[in-house]
């Protein structure tokens, strides 16, 4: 049987004080997660659930890069801008959501009219689009590599009801600092259908003020 996975708050937590103790045994510890640790329980920092997606359009692209520094906060296409977190914020990633899609007919002629089609898009299953689950997928934040070009298959969970279609568990999750651009990105072995759309959600903890 499997074991219940931890709430990305638990985790949160854990990590964060952790470091405290760390600092209260004279060890080596992280000043960033101490002052979270003590944000939180000083009451100026709370925890709140959080969810940074992008849309992108993949047609005919091999390497799609999900977050991209020219990126602008747009709701409906992505809620990032320039590959940054807001200021002030700590983001623990447990897990990530991909989902893809096909645009039906003719593609639109301008970039405005790509951008209104894709609000009003449904998404599905990698599955549904041809040759996704067979690339791979990395996540690099604090110039750190915290997803090493896994198999895009883990998003392949159609017929699992016990999670969210598309849905992948870090092994081992990670905090994105806000001071460093982060990187969602998809490799494939061939281009991606001519009228492919990618979804991305990292998804997990982040620290609001109290």
């Amino acid at each position: 049987m499997e074991t219940m996975k931890k709430s990305s708050r638990a985790q949160f937590l854990e990590i964060v004080n952790a470091h405290l103790s760390l600092r209260d045994q004279a060890k080596k510890f992280d000043p960033a997660m101490v002052k979270v640790a003590t944000g939180i329980k000083e009451g100026r920092l709370q925890l709140a659930d959080a969810a940074y997606y992008s849309i992108k359009f993949a047609g005919n692209k091999a390497n799609i890069d999900m977050f991209e520094t020219q990126d602008a906060k747009e709701t409906g296409i992505t809620n990032v801008t320039q590959a940054k977190l807001q200021k002030d914020r700590l983001f623990l990633c447990n897990r990530i959501i991909l989902l893809a899609a096909e645009i039906e007919g003719d593609l639109p002629g301008s970039d405005s009219e790509l951008k209104r089609l894709i609000k009003q898009t449904n998404f599905d299953s990698i599955k549904k689009v041809g040759g996704l689950q067979n690339g791979v997928f990395s996540l690099i934040a604090n110039k750190k590599i915290i997803i090493d070009e896994r198999p895009m298959q883990e998003f392949a969970t159609d017929g699992n009801t016990t999670i969210n279609l598309g849905t992948y568990f870090l092994e081992s999750p990670r905090f994105i600092r806000d001071d460093e651009e982060f990187e969602f990105n998809i490799e494939l072995g061939d281009d991606a259908p001519d009228n492919a759309l990618i979804k991305v959600v990292l998804a997990g903890t982040v620290t609001v003020p109290a």
